[in-house]
């Protein structure tokens, strides 16, 4: 056998190597991390698509034990006309108004709760702890702009951090879609859409929300 023969079989065989390790590594990282997906019927994988969002999908999927928080809007007004199948249903009912109600909700529950036909759309809000950071009159406003479909656009929200923060804090509001307008010491004044609300709450360091529209002092 001649070397260059020999030479392109094991660089042959690196290459089969390779693949087969770029093949299985994402399969090993799930492992190791102990993330296990689940698997949907492609009817089920589209009423994900259509009805739930982003964080709400990768819940159903990666199927987390602990109950949360999620934003469910209907056809119609959830009292009127869903109160008895909420009612025979095992879902807790956290608040409502309108079209719109807030559900405990286990990960199981989810796609369940998407093949209702009354449902239009669900969201993830997080754990069911983080609503008792949420002034109870923006919580409401939340509901009703969820309702309208007017969730994405921008409002003013009075953050009150545990003291007066800095850079990282400002990262943070940053990354949930948002922007700082002004600074009063621990109180922060940002807008941006209200349904970036649970991204903020996900910093220990916000340790109330409520709405701004009084205290807005600079123009956009």
């Amino acid at each position: 056998m001649s070397d260059s023969s020999h030479r392109s079989r094991k660089a042959s065989g690196r290459l089969y190597s390779l693949l087969l390790l770029a093949a299985f590594l994402p399969l090993l990282c799930g492992c190791l991390s102990g993330e296990k997906r689940r698997t949907f019927s492609p009817p089920d994988e589209e009423l994900l698509r259509a009805k739930a969002d982003p964080r709400l999908r990768k819940e159903a999927e990666t199927g987390g034990t602990e109950p949360f928080a999620a934003i469910a809007v209907y056809r119609n007004d959830v009292f009127l006309d869903q109160s008895e199948a909420l009612g025979r249903s095992s879902l807790t009912v956290l608040n409502e108004m309108g079209r719109t109600v807030i559900l405990l909700l286990s990960s199981g529950q989810i796609v369940p709760l998407l093949k209702d036909p009354a449902l239009r759309k669900a969201a993830w809000f997080g754990p069911q702890g983080l609503l008792a950071r949420l002034d109870p009159s923006l919580e409401l406003d939340l509901l009703a702009r969820f309702g309208a479909g007017t969730e994405d656009r921008d409002v003013d929200l009075l953050l009150r951090f545990t003291d007066v923060g800095g850079t990282k804090e400002e990262r943070h509001v940053v990354a949930a879609g948002f922007r700082v307008v002004t600074r009063a010491g621990p109180n922060w004044v940002v807008t941006g859409p209200m349904s970036g609300i649970p991204n903020l709450l996900e910093s220990d360091r916000i340790i109330y929300i409520e709405g701004a529209s009084q205290v807005r002092t600079m123009p956009r």
